[in-house]
């Protein structure tokens, strides 16, 4: 919290400003052609990818892997990072042994609207890089 106070005629007013840590929620599809990799292979890759292009691990960037479930997951971040976790997800090529495609869906200020209003959203891409794959 951050105090300011200012004197007005004869009075001190103080003022709390409080400030906020906005957070991002970001949606991906992970589309490959081999078996879909697991949730530790996944931060290792998230990781290790964060120190190859920032210098930095995730912690320090505030990123961190909320769900995944081997083919979808969201990806938490501050709302001033959100344009480098998009880049930083769209930068990883492989995951352990296996050639893989990340794709960003949506983003969202709560998990629960990016639950609830891109799930249709999110099927239709899921379905499109799908059939993209089976093909």
């Amino acid at each position: 919290m951050i105090y300011y106070s200012k004197f007005f005629l004869f009075f001190e007013v103080s003022v709390i400003v409080k400030v906020a840590r906005r957070q991002r929620y970001i949606r991906f599809v992970i589309k490959t052609l081999d078996k879909h990799p697991l949730k530790p292979e996944m931060l290792r890759e998230l990781q290790r990818q964060c120190k190859y292009i920032f210098n930095k691990d995730c912690k320090e960037m505030g990123i961190r892997l909320i769900r995944f479930n081997g083919n979808t997951g969201i990806l938490k971040c501050n709302h001033l990072e959100k344009g480098n976790s998009i880049m930083l997800l769209q930068s990883i090529k492989k995951i352990g042994s296996k050639n893989v495609e990340v794709a960003t869906i949506a983003t969202s200020g709560t998990i629960r609207s990016l639950i609830k209003k891109r799930y249709d959203k999110c099927c239709w891409v899921y379905m499109m890089i799908k059939n993209c794959v089976n093909t």
